[in-house]
């Protein structure tokens, strides 16, 4: 996304005004001229048929000053002169035409501007200058109004005109005038405005002063008649008015024969014949545009680059998830369909960018997105490679791989552990022989490591019967402390639950839990190397599975676990000193059975007592507590305070419990 914003922003960007704005022209196809606007073309066959010289600036004007009686008097709303009439000719023609304009009082005549370059004695540019050039003044008093007209050139052709023009000191320009001169007739027909004289163009037709033409189609489209033809027409009174009453009539240089073309400009609509629209028919294009309202608009800079951006997100998101053949065919469907909405955009007159969507977006997205797919493929290959050297499922080995990122290298994360151990696995695995105990085994992990995946664990290390699981949850602890727990009670409902030594594979299990940094990695030599999970979190975790033995629990957790489980699933039974352990740690019983109400406080009071070293109050306690149904924590304690009680650990006491073993 962000490259196609930064191709948006570059040169790139510019063609969009040239094949881009031709393909929309394209998809649209000819647009219906405005019934309001007819052009009277000066051009060859009017020559031949006039008998007149081929070049219409040395026509006569007592010629125009006819066109222009006629006009008027067949009901012509305006009439704009795209011919510049700057030099006097023959004393009578100029005055002939002076009186036509005079008479007819609907006449806007064309200003031009001219671009004159200050050079130094070398011939380098200093400055430029513009000027106006006007009609000369026996024309330009006689006539309703003078107005320049000049289109902004670019190297994709002409693709805006001015209705104000900043080079003639903010004058409006002939489209806007001849636009205001047919809106002030409209008003003066239904009674809202006064008719002439002619007043100020209003305000809506002077802004923005740039806009952007929307062409109806190539020379011609626009209803052009002929110089001569034109003046047939007038001749009959019913023709006359039918081809030019009410409208805006233009007159200037309009040749459909390309050798002969004197003021034709490229367009989007330019033949491949080399034949231009004429200015005139640019000219009737901008009246036509304001007229209706129907100028091309384009959406504000920050909100194009927005919809390119997300629409090269939405072009490259396919490729991050789904195979190549899926994401391409998505790709282009959505390629295609913003082409179907570009061009209903363009029908409204909104000019939406289209190669830049169409064919760089898609074409990045796919470069980029095949070359990520394949290193995800190879990524993906040597996981596999490494899953198979390292003896792991491949489901497993991308899990770690998200995580941890280089497998083999490996990194200290932070951790929950799961130690799990058979209770009476010995003396089963005596009464068996050894394919028999092996296949005990295999059906116990077959129940127990699904159990472990389902809530998002690995099983990283199987020795034995017992073995170790892990939830590697740098950013999200409590979630995968949630996820262990769930995985323990679930195994110990799966295991030692009332029932369960009936189920394929259950054998009666204790768990231990506990949380906090780990190194997880490869480790071994060449030749022998395995994923494995190494610290004191390990072995803490491994020595709190073993305290089950003593309390007579199934499932343990250390307190940095139990403070972040549902108070209802845990249940504390004070601290202890594991063997092996330099400092004590404060274990909680997690399970979902809960011990009877008597019990659970005289156990509490009990602990109480035991910690303050009250060995003969906190037995008797216990004692109760084991009568009142505790027959776990409470018989050892009972147990151990009665041992207390007879050898006092004097000053040395930490308020700890001491197990006798692993």
């Amino acid at each position: 996304m962000a490259l196609i914003a930064a191709l948006w922003l570059s040169p790139l960007a510019e063609v969009e005004n040239g094949p881009g704005l031709d393909l929309l022209y394209a998809l649209r196809g000819v647009r219906p001229a405005s019934p309001d606007v007819v052009i009277v073309a000066l051009d060859t066959a009017s020559a031949q048929a006039l008998g007149l010289a081929d070049r219409p600036e040395r026509w006569p004007r007592s010629l125009h000053a006819r066109l222009i009686t006629g006009l008027v008097a067949h009901g012509a709303a305006v009439i704009g002169f795209d011919i510049l009439f700057a030099e006097a000719r023959e004393p009578c023609e100029d005055l002939a035409l002076r009186d036509a304009l005079r008479a007819a009082g609907n006449v806007v005549l064309a200003e031009t501007i001219h671009r004159e370059t200050i050079r130094d004695a070398d011939g380098r540019t200093l400055a430029t200058a513009d000027r106006r050039i006007l009609p000369l003044p026996l024309f330009a008093d006689a006539a309703m109004a003078t107005a320049p007209f000049v289109l902004p050139k670019t190297p994709q052709g002409i693709l805006e005109f001015w209705t104000v023009v900043p080079t003639a000191a903010d004058r409006p320009a002939l489209p806007t005038v001849l636009a205001a001169r047919m809106l002030e007739r409209r008003q003066a027909a239904t009674g809202t405005a006064l008719s002439p004289p002619f007043g100020a163009p209003p305000a809506p037709l002077l802004t923005p002063p740039r806009r952007i033409l929307n062409l109806h189609g190539p020379l011609g489209t626009i209803p052009t008649i002929p110089y001569a033809q034109a003046l047939e027409l007038l001749a009959d009174p019913a023709a006359g008015a039918a081809a030019f009453a009410g409208k805006a009539v233009l007159v200037g240089y309009s040749e459909p024969n390309q050798s002969r073309q004197i003021d034709a400009h490229p367009t989007p609509y330019s033949g491949a014949d080399g034949v231009d629209v004429s200015g005139v028919e640019l000219c009737a294009t901008a009246v036509a545009n304001l007229l209706q309202q129907a100028s091309l608009r384009r959406p504000p800079a920050a909100a194009t680059l927005a919809l390119v951006s997300l629409h090269a997100a939405m072009l490259a998101l396919p490729w991050a998830w789904l195979r190549a053949r899926t994401a391409l065919a998505i790709t282009l469907g959505l390629a295609l369909g913003w082409v179907w909405i570009a061009h209903l955009a363009f029908a409204a007159f909104l000019w939406l960018p289209l190669v830049v969507p169409v064919l760089v977006s898609p074409l990045v997205a796919i470069v980029l997105g095949m070359v990520a797919q394949r290193r995800r493929d190879r990524r993906h290959q040597a996981l596999l490679e490494q899953a198979a050297e390292l003896g792991l499922p491949r489901r497993a080995m991308e899990r770690l791989a998200a995580v941890l990122g280089d497998v083999r290298s490996g990194r200290t994360v932070f951790a929950v552990c799961l130690c799990t151990d058979i209770v009476g696995y010995t003396p089963l695995s005596e009464a068996l022989s050894p394919e028999a105990a092996r296949d005990a085994l295999n059906r116990y992990f077959a129940r127990f490591v699904p159990i472990v995946e389902r809530h998002g664990g690995y099983v990283a290390d199987m020795v034995g019967d017992a073995a170790l699981a892990l939830w590697v949850a740098d950013d999200e602890p409590q979630s995968a402390v949630d996820q262990a727990c769930r995985a323990a009670l679930a195994l110990d409902q799966a295991m030692n639950a009332a029932g369960a030594a009936a189920a394929e594979g259950a054998l009666p299990t204790r768990l231990g839990l506990h949380c906090g940094p780990v190194f997880f990695g490869e480790v071994g030599a060449d030749g022998r190397r395995e994923i494995r999970a190494v610290g004191d979190i390990v072995n803490t975790t491994s020595r709190i599975q073993g305290a089950n033995k003593y309390l007579h629990t199934r499932v343990l957790a250390s307190a940095e676990v139990g403070a972040r489980l549902d108070a209802g699933l845990t249940r504390r039974l004070g601290r202890f000193l594991l063997v092996g352990k330099a400092h004590t740690l404060e274990l909680m019983q997690v399970s979902h059975e809960t011990v009877p109400r008597a019990a659970a406080e005289r156990f509490a009071l009990g602990l109480a007592a035991f910690e303050q070293a009250d060995f003969a109050a906190a037995g008797a306690h216990f004692a109760a507590a084991r009568e009142a149904g505790d027959t776990g924590p409470a018989a050892f304690y009972a147990e151990h305070c009665r041992q207390l009680a007879a050898d006092a650990p004097g000053a040395c006491w930490r308020g700890a419990a001491i197990l006798p073993g692993k």
